[in-house]
């Protein structure tokens, strides 16, 4: 394989255009992050780790997914990219600073590639030490959440769990794409994605996507940055999900997920469950515009010595456990109107059902 325009290190946000910002806000709080910044049409959010920001909204004429921005190692990546893109290097003039380089990839998805951007000061949670069937570390101390009991609170006569998830960072996206193999030859080539599974289709020879991760090395990484997939049947928008690590472990996801249950004002899409590719315990939810977020911990990390391998793409749709994956999935669309998809369109699973019975 020939070497790649730049590598990159890791992501940093997601960025969106919405008609109406303050829903948004609130989401944002209730799914677990923090304000770090905003000005009069642009909202910057935040998690607990060190990039100054993971989320980016502006207001604008429509509400939709504008793209996605990663840290590259050195300027010289960014030279690089500009050179083989025909681009500039511009300053940020966004909150954060340093510069960047802005392209766009094969499903019309604007790619921003950072250098310099300052690093945020951590948010400091303390995590929690779990006692297992075969390693008890935790004596003498209780383990407690937030307020305890108190954490339910009675609102307008309606239990409502109040301590959410702490985001961490932005891990990963997934994006639904035309080419599947256009699109993983341009990030491997563009920005030097490695390929951890590739998702070969039903009929056992194609691909149909892959997971990718950052190449650092001999440093482990995230088992995937990117999931590009190439979707059967209709076409959908190129947005699937983000995917957001939470601070603490397990529980962390779980207070997140019965704050959000509670609070009973965002659709479910999926959860809670474990993946097979990547292995991470999963939750998802959608935001007023239809957009979907993930929460996610324990997930697998991969040095560049790691080859790719090849997957059904049964072990994308089937998790270790949880509950089925529905056919809305990856799909964004308002939440008004995922029930009526559902009920038109068989699940997904479903689907691997009558392969695999055929």
């Amino acid at each position: 394989m020939s070497k790649p325009i730049c590598k990159i290190a890791d992501i940093i946000f997601v960025r969106f255009e919405l008609i109406d910002l303050a829903p948004q806000k609130e989401y944002m709080e209730h799914f677990g992050m923090f304000l770090a910044y905003e000005t009069a049409d642009t909202i910057f959010y935040r998690g607990t780790g060190t990039a100054p920001y993971c989320y980016v909204a502006t207001k604008g004429n429509t509400n939709r997914h504008i793209g996605t921005a990663y840290r590259a190692n050195a300027f010289s990546d960014l030279e690089a990219l500009a050179a083989a893109k025909g681009v500039e290097i511009v300053e940020n003039t966004d909150p954060g600073g340093g510069h960047k380089v802005t392209i766009m990839d094969p499903d019309n998805i604007e790619i921003e590639v950072y250098y310099g951007m300052e690093v945020a000061e951590r948010i400091t949670i303390d995590p929690k030490r779990l006692n297992t069937g075969v390693d008890k570390p935790r004596e003498n101390a209780l383990q407690r959440f937030g307020r305890g009991s108190d954490e339910w609170q009675l609102h307008n006569d309606r239990w409502v769990y109040e301590l959410t998830s702490k985001v961490k960072r932005l891990g990963h996206t997934a994006i639904n794409v035309a080419d599947a193999a256009a699109s993983v030859d341009w990030y491997a080539k563009t920005l030097g994605f490695l390929v951890s599974d590739n998702l070969i289709g039903p009929d056992g020879a194609a691909s149909i996507g892959a997971f990718m991760r950052c190449n650092q090395g001999d440093m482990p990484v995230d088992h995937h940055t990117l999931n590009n997939v190439q979707i059967m049947g209709e076409p959908r928008p190129a947005f699937g999900h983000a995917g957001y690590e939470v601070t603490d472990s397990v529980d962390d996801l779980m207070a997140g997920h019965y704050h959000m249950k509670t609070v009973d004002k965002y659709y479910h899409e999926w959860g809670i469950g474990r993946h097979l590719l990547g292995s991470q315990m999963y939750d998802y939810w959608r935001d007023p515009t239809g957009f979907t977020h993930e929460h996610w911990t324990d997930g697998d990390l991969l040095d560049a010595t790691i080859a790719a391998t090849d997957t059904p793409a049964r072990d994308l749709i089937m998790a270790q456990y949880g509950p089925e994956v529905p056919s809305s999935f990856g799909a964004s669309m308002p939440s008004e109107d995922v029930d009526s998809f559902r009920a038109a369109t068989p699940s997904l699973s479903d689907l691997v059902k009558m392969m695999e019975q055929q």
